[in-house]
């Protein structure tokens, strides 16, 4: 394969495509996860061990044909996940539970149910039958929402609710009790509805710390590729990862 795409493009043309593509900052991101990868350095045995169930009864030579690899690719593919998650928890690591009790609630799993319209007196209508039982919620929202939850029937998540907008919407919802329906609420030029359906606290295990890790490292390797195409590849502090750590 590579051979077949070196008779096909220049390295002049394969650049230009990529800009074409607008590719580089993906390109660029996968190059600073290698230079993780080769920092954090995994043991040969560790490699063997998970080469083999990689393979499993298969023949290297013809897993490498198959993907068009060589073994330095192989082993690259092999280390990725593991290295990239030692790499977070030495360096975002400390502190974690810190950040997380700084989040005061705003990492809460919401789900709810909305109903939005821009006519007011349509909102007020549409409150009044369904607190009256003429309607259901998820009959109300396909037929009259005017957002894309018309499609889900009105329900929205499960989302954690610090990254609702605007904010107002996360305190209006965390002033309802499961099941409770708020009267008609001005949101920007909406009129919505609004019932909060269930609200589950956060809490500080090994899911929450695997899922704060890999933020906090697309964060890191987002800013590294911004300096880098910027230019400003010479203020990049070099990558270290302590094996002893």
């Amino acid at each position: 394969m590579k051979e077949v795409m070196h008779n096909l493009f220049s390295n002049s043309q394969a650049l230009d495509l990529i800009n074409r593509m607008e590719l580089w900052s993906q390109l660029l991101r996968r190059h600073q996860e290698e230079v993780i990868i080769e920092a954090v350095n995994l043991s040969k045995e560790w490699l063997e061990e998970v080469r083999l169930r990689f393979i499993g009864d298969r023949l290297l030579a013809d897993v490498l044909q198959e993907k068009s690899w060589s073994e330095e690719d192989l082993n690259i593919h092999l280390s990725r996940q593991e290295a990239l998650l030692r790499f977070s928890r030495q360096r975002f690591g400390p502190g974690l539970e810190d950040r997380f009790l700084a989040a005061r609630g705003r990492r809460d799993e919401v789900i709810y149910s909305l109903l939005r319209v821009r006519d007011p007196g349509l909102a007020r209508e549409l409150w009044i039958r369904l607190e009256e039982g003429e309607t259901t919620f998820a009959e109300a929202a396909h037929q009259h929402s005017e957002g894309p939850e018309a499609q889900m029937r009105g329900i929205i998540g499960p989302t954690e609710i610090g990254l609702l907008q605007p904010e107002k919407l996360q305190d209006i919802l965390r002033s309802l009790r499961p099941g409770e329906l708020c009267a008609p609420k001005v949101l920007g030029e909406w009129h919505v509805l609004l019932r909060l359906e269930q609200l589950t606290p956060a809490r500080f295990d090994d899911a929450m710390k695997t899922r704060m890790l890999e933020e906090a490292l697309n964060e890191f390797l987002q800013a590294r590729v911004i300096s880098l195409l910027a230019g400003e590849a010479d203020i990049l502090e070099p990558i270290h990862y302590d094996p002893e750590s």
